[in-house]
């Protein structure tokens, strides 16, 4: 599921609400979207995947992996077989130490 389509199922609380049941929506590890006069005007996401956001934008803007996707790319367009993503994750995670 794309983070766009989690966003678009999350819940929708309301600022005041929100304040006012802060430990109980925190304690939930789910994403939340926080409307002001039902309007979204924030997004909260549990800690563990905020970091994991963070890591593919990483991954994905190396330099490393971008040229391990191009090469896979280029192998699936000759026919030839291409680079699994988990091999080429390795790849790229044993190349950064």
């Amino acid at each position: 599921m794309t983070l766009a389509a989690i966003l678009l199922k999350a819940p929708h609380i309301g600022v005041r609400q929100f304040k006012s049941r802060l430990s109980k929506f925190l304690k939930g590890g789910n994403p939340l979207i926080i409307t002001e006069r039902g309007v979204p005007v924030e997004v909260v996401i549990p800690y563990a995947e905020a970091i994991e956001m963070v890591d593919l934008i990483d991954e994905a803007t190396d330099l490393e992996t971008l040229k391990a996707v191009e090469e896979g790319r280029k192998a699936i367009r000759a026919k030839k077989q291409g680079v699994s993503v988990l091999g080429l994750f390795s790849k790229v995670r044993k190349a950064r130490k």
